[in-house]
């Protein structure tokens, strides 16, 4: 299915751009709307130019280059390096022209649909796709920039975009009203498929985003509803049936203290089930993925996905443009689902000893939790399925291509492309069902504190890694139940680009957003924060062409 919606979404690129041979008659750089809008598949092609704003989901990882999560050490790649460090100024655009451009599309869309000749049905359905992608533009435009210019409408003159920035609150409502209209006018599934066409706007996705989009601005009772809307589709959590010798390849036996044979099975489950998930042999069996960017190989770094260049380290292959730091590291817990209490910087540092490291370094890495061994590469960790005997070391000042903070990342990254730079087919999922259960999780609790369904969620989320289950007479109040799941959001989303909403909306940033230091103590990258920092700035080629910026831009600090 993917590689058909590609092909597809690749002819429309090539369709609106193509010459016309009546060079006498019509422009020879675009095709006009008199001449399009003829046919089924010009609305097809028209919709699936529309899907071109999911094109590069994988980068969303970089967000987590702009929390506590990761550092991101290259400032030509993304904004992350500036954004973390408190770089941050009009010169720089996070996203708010590429978003604009993705609406101007959508616009035009919609306001041409029905000159298709398409069934009711059809055109309901098209649209209904076009406003849920939509209304998640808007969202990420209103949570990364606050208020924003609300353009409903086509244009053709650019200064009709010259408007005054509408209210967060009036974009957040917008994109709300929109999900709920349009969820009605989307199937469960696709026909003519596996049933598992996670790359379409699926009810089930609309319901996601609404959850999503609720949790994020505290509309607590309306997200556990949504997210309930989810939990009765049929998704699941994606979990491996066995383990063979392949799954086992990494001995861990080193880190974990295996009480049985049983324990070491349950343990190689949870890993090989939470790492294989992000991995392309299991897409059209994954009932957990919702909504995903959907990636092909051998497309010159068009349609690939680039994590399994971007996040794996030289030996492999890789650019270590984004790795973990030591305080992602330190939130994984215990493998008996306690809180991980951590060596000081100055005892770490002493133990590593710039690689010549001893036994008291070591003992961090062990029994923590199975989801730190399935997404990071720590010195002296094998990951013999994507490098037959690799093992993993840093030292300091070998940085061609290395990670600075001393470790690298496994996760999101799919060994069956260990050979292809960048053009990995493995899809990355925007919105999984964990998030889901961590959403109701968080909007539950929020609502009214702890009860059975909230650590059923949590539970399911925890078996399928081989954890134990919630500890419910430590966690016993909404206070420290808000904090295990914090953690646990933390913990299983790493890497996928949540955390960098969760520490705003938490009111935490001031608080995480410390320096950075790698495995010897020393300084990796200073970081600054200031509470405007909540919001970006408008960039300033946005309020060049629109002056109502300017206000706004005041209003927020910048």
């Amino acid at each position: 299915m993917k590689r058909i919606i590609i092909a597809i979404s690749i002819l429309s690129v090539s369709l609106f751009v193509s010459c016309n041979k009546k060079m006498d008659l019509t422009p020879n750089d675009t095709i006009s709307t008199a001449s399009f809008w003829k046919s089924s598949n010009d609305a097809l092609l028209a919709l699936n130019a529309c899907y071109g704003y999911l094109q590069t989901g994988y980068m969303y990882a970089y967000d987590d280059g702009k929390s506590d999560n990761t550092f991101a050490q290259y400032p030509w790649e993304s904004t992350a390096t500036n954004i973390s460090g408190g770089n941050i100024d009009p010169s720089m655009d996070a996203g708010y022209g590429s978003r604009y451009q993705a609406l101007r599309s959508l616009n035009y869309f919609l306001a041409n649909i029905d000159k298709a000749p398409v069934t009711d049905q059809v055109k309901k359905r098209y649209t209904a796709e076009a406003r849920a992608i939509r209304a998640f533009v808007y969202y990420e435009l209103a949570a990364t920039f606050g208020p924003v210019p609300l353009i409903k409408d086509q244009y053709t003159d650019p200064s009709e975009t010259a408007v005054a920035p509408a209210p967060q609150a009036d974009v957040i409502a917008f994109s709300i009203a929109e999900l709920q209209a349009a969820v009605t006018d989307l199937p469960a599934s696709y026909a003519g498929g596996t049933g598992n066409e996670t790359g379409r706007i699926t009810s089930g996705a609309a319901w996601a985003m609404l959850t999503r989009i609720q949790l994020h601005f505290g509309k607590y009772a309306d997200a556990v509803a949504s997210a309930q809307k989810v939990m009765g589709l049929g998704y699941q959590l994606f979990r491996v049936a066995s383990v063979g010798t392949a799954d086992m390849s990494d001995d861990f036996s080193g880190y974990v203290d295996f009480a049985s044979d049983a324990d070491k099975t349950k343990f190689y489950k949870g890993l090989s089930s939470y790492e294989q998930q992000f991995w392309a042999a299991n897409e059209t069996t994954n009932k957990e993925v919702i909504l995903a960017s959907q990636a092909i190989t051998n497309s010159s770094y068009v349609w690939g996905n680039g994590l399994n260049t971007l996040m794996p380290p030289s030996a492999l292959g890789g650019w270590s443009s984004i790795t973990p730091t030591q305080s992602l590291v330190n939130a994984y817990w215990n493998r008996n689902g306690s809180a991980f209490v951590p060596q000081t910087p100055a005892a770490r540092a002493t133990n590593f000893n710039d690689g010549n490291s001893n036994a008291a370094f070591y003992a961090e890495f062990k029994n923590r939790d199975t989801r730190f061994y399935a997404s990071i590469l720590f010195p002296s960790a094998t990951w013999n399925r994507y490098s037959p005997g690799y093992t993993f070391t840093w030292k300091s000042g070998v940085n061609n291509n290395n990670s600075k903070t001393g470790y690298n990342f496994r996760k999101l990254v799919d060994p069956a492309y260990n050979t292809t730079e960048w053009d990995g087919a493995q899809d990355f999922p925007i919105i999984r069902y964990a998030e889901i259960l961590l959403a109701y999780a968080e909007a539950k609790n929020e609502v009214g504190g702890p009860d059975a369904t909230i650590y059923a969620a949590l539970d399911d989320i925890r078996d399928r890694a081989g954890m134990p289950a919630v500890d419910q007479s430590v966690y016993n109040s909404k206070e420290s139940l808000r904090d295990l799941i914090r953690n646990e959001r933390r913990i299983e989303l790493a890497g996928e680009g949540q955390r960098y909403y969760d520490i705003r909306r938490w009111n935490i940033a001031g608080n995480v957003m410390n320096n950075i230091t790698d495995l010897n103590n020393s300084l990796v990258q200073e970081r600054v924060w200031d509470n405007k920092f909540v919001v970006m700035p408008y960039p300033q080629s946005a309020i060049d062409r629109n002056p109502q910026l300017k206000s706004a831009q005041s209003q927020k600090g910048y």
